[in-house]
């Protein structure tokens, strides 16, 4: 039986690890933070539960549609919204959210392998295994035959350079030209009920705001809270601002749009939202280094490309091992 290493939490890891699991593969994960999902992330506040990463996604592909059917079911998602009114520049089609906030999914793959959660990866070692060297002070170290790495691009290039490892020059060109966009987010706990209608967001209401929502109407908080996504220009300004600077201004426009005050916030610094520029395919596999890369920085923009990276990478080790 070959082992697998896969790097990062994220719904391209979670996918990745999960095809590989059933496939037969013993699978472990790797994730820096105390749970799996990513930039697919839900908080708790007081009795709120607030999505401050991605806000739903979609489903194209058959590879993902086969999913859906069994997560309805088990309530890991639901449909929220297919349009909104006076909206017709907003491409209709399902969008769905979490059962239970956006963590749902990647929480319910992840039940078919093994999760090492709060490991900071130091450096990665290959001699006749991959070794995983985990930092921070501690000292877990994860062995594997092949290895899965599903950072963003410039956290794979980060941790190659603490590794002391390369792989050829054109792969390292395309990995060190992807690029991302800034989102500072705004997490509030709102006074009442907001007078949005569902399914209780609006897009883009001026220039340096891309998203407000609110949480309890999309369905996930049982207290009102609000999410609030800054643009990537605002948030490239202010990325190193205190609360106390940045926050003002998106919890002013934000309560104007929801129609009550925002009693308790803060933010968060999302430094890989979307990607611009991508590595040019899916994922990348090396046989001869049994490596393989994946994430949104290769198959793009949407949960669901970042979803098919992961899994693809998890084909082409099952093809070639």
């Amino acid at each position: 039986m070959t082992d697998v290493i896969v790097l990062g939490g994220g719904i391209s890891g979670c996918a990745c690890a999960h095809r590989l699991a059933h496939a037969g593969f013993k699978v472990t994960l790797a994730e820096k933070g105390r749970g799996v999902g990513g930039r697919m992330a839900t908080r708790r506040m007081g009795e709120a539960r607030v999505d401050h990463g991605a806000q739903f996604f979609t489903a194209r592909d058959p590879r993902l549609k086969g999913f859906l059917a069994d997560w309805e079911k088990e309530d890991v998602i639901k449909p929220w919204y297919d349009s909104i009114l006076a909206r017709p520049d907003i491409p209709t089609g399902i969008r769905y959210r979490g059962g239970e906030g956006m963590t749902s999914p990647a929480k319910f793959l992840a039940q078919s392998f093994t999760v090492e959660k709060s490991f900071f990866v130091e450096k990665i070692v290959r001699t006749d295994q991959w070794s995983v060297v985990e930092g921070m002070g501690q000292n877990r170290v994860l062995k594997a035959d092949h290895l899965v790495v599903t950072f963003p691009g410039p956290q794979i290039t980060e941790l190659f350079d603490r590794s002391e490892f390369s792989l050829d020059s054109d792969t390292m060109d395309r990995l060190e030209a992807i690029k991302y966009t800034r989102c500072i987010a705004l997490l509030g706990l709102l006074a009442g009920p907001s007078s949005l209608k569902h399914p209780g967001t609006v897009t883009h209401p001026v220039a340096d705001i891309d998203w407000v929502s609110d949480n309890q109407i999309k369905g996930i908080s049982k207290q009102p809270a609000c999410t609030v996504h800054a643009s990537d220009e605002y948030s490239q300004k202010h990325w190193d601002s205190p609360d106390e600077v940045r926050g003002p201004f998106l919890k002013t426009v934000a309560e104007e749009i929801l129609g009550t005050e925002i009693t308790d916030w803060s933010c968060h610094r999302w430094g890989f939202a979307k990607p611009l520029k991508t590595f040019g395919a899916s994922h990348f596999h090396s046989a001869e280094h049994a490596l393989s890369l994946a994430g949104d920085g290769f198959g793009g923009e949407r949960i669901e490309n970042a979803f098919l990276s992961g899994w693809e990478a998890a084909e082409g080790i099952t093809c070639n091992t």
